[in-house]
This record gives C-alpha cells, structure tokens and sequence, in this order.
C-alpha cells in the first residue's frame, strides 16, 4: 500500500468516526456519565447501640479500604474525553505540518535574491521587496516618473 493510500484511508477513518460522534451525543454521554457509581450500602452493618460516630474517619475509612465500583461507561467516557483531546491537540500539529509543506514553495521563493539592474542593490524578492521589471522599488517608481514627464 502506497503512503498516499495510506494516508487518504486514515483520513477517512478518522472522519467517519468524528462525524458519528455528534454534539448531541458527546452530551448525552456526559450526562450518562455525569460521576462515577458507588456502593449503596456500608460493609459494617448496622451500627451497635452504643458506637461512636465519627463520620469523616468512616468516610476516609470506606475511601481506603473499598475497591471502587466497576463502572464501564464512567470509564468509557473518560477515555472518549482523553482521546478526543489527544485528536484535538494532534489535529493542531497536523495542520500546522501541512501548513509548512504548502507555505514551503513560498518560503522557498522568499530566500531567492536578485539586484537591481539600474542600482545594483540586493532585492529580496518578498511581497514587501519585490523586483519589478528587474528594478528595485525605489528605481521602479523613479523611473515612471521619468515616463510620466
């Protein structure tokens, strides 16, 4: 498979997959996925008659010692969420890199230098600094000045 193949097929992957993944959607997940799910009952039992209650030690407690819930859809949206930020930030490498190899021609012709034919000063041939007729801009408009007359 040739690299302009490759390419084309991976393009097309990826816009498929994003055009499925709708504002719509990307809402309801959120929405289905809004915290992570948690165990209903305490795995004490009921409390004696006689107990202390000290509910932010029973808090840190039941936090250090309970597994978490398994949850496939908290998970599985958190890694939505993590790889479409990887895309997003990928997609901003992407154009940058595609803008340089479209820019390069230009960047190219920009480097190229030429002189004056009437001065002999350096033009560097920019949309700034641009030879016109082979002459500088300077000998340019003093020379259809001179036409004018």
């Amino acid at each position: 498979m040739k690299n302009a193949d490759r390419m084309t097929r991976d393009r097309k992957r990826v816009e498929e997959t994003i055009t499925r993944l709708k504002p719509e959607i990307v809402v309801d997940l959120c929405r289905r996925a809004g915290s992570r799910a948690e165990k209903d009952a305490s795995p004490q039992g009921p409390r004696s008659r006689n107990s202390i209650s000290d509910p932010t030690l029973s808090a840190v407690v039941r936090r250090m010692s309970e597994r978490t819930v398994a949850d496939p859809i908290f998970d599985s949206v958190r890694d939505i969420a993590r790889l479409l930020d990887e895309m997003a930030r990928m997609s901003i490498k992407l154009d940058d890199l595609v803008r340089y190899v479209l820019t390069g021609k230009e960047q190219e012709r920009a480097k190229q230098t030429a002189e004056c034919k009437v001065c002999q000063r350096v033009v560097y041939c920019t949309p700034s600094d641009r030879l016109r007729s082979g002459m500088c801009q300077a000998c340019y408009v003093a020379s259809r000045r001179a036409k004018a007359q």
